[in-house]
């Protein structure tokens, strides 16, 4: 059990990590949780305080609203070691 623990959290950092630069503006990721029934992870990623004013200079100038999350669910599986 423990080797699935270090798994995920191994998953958890690569998450944390590689989600922002999904985004061209700046993101913070939220909850990292893993679903065991699925074999899945879910992150949810809030803009951050930045990510209005990189928005609206992106845009021109635009107002722009930035209310609510976003959640990502990842399959994981497995690889094999040769």
């Amino acid at each position: 059990m423990s080797d699935v623990r270090s798994e995920v959290d191994d998953v958890r950092e690569r998450l944390r990590a590689d989600v922002p630069e999904l985004f061209e503006f700046a993101v913070t990721v939220g909850n990292i949780t893993y679903n065991a029934n699925s074999n899945s992870v879910s992150v949810t990623v809030e803009p951050s305080s930045q990510a209005r004013a990189q928005l609206s200079d992106r845009l021109g100038g635009v107002n722009v609203k930035t209310d609510g999350t976003l959640e990502f669910e990842f399959r994981l599986s497995e690889s094999t070691s040769d």
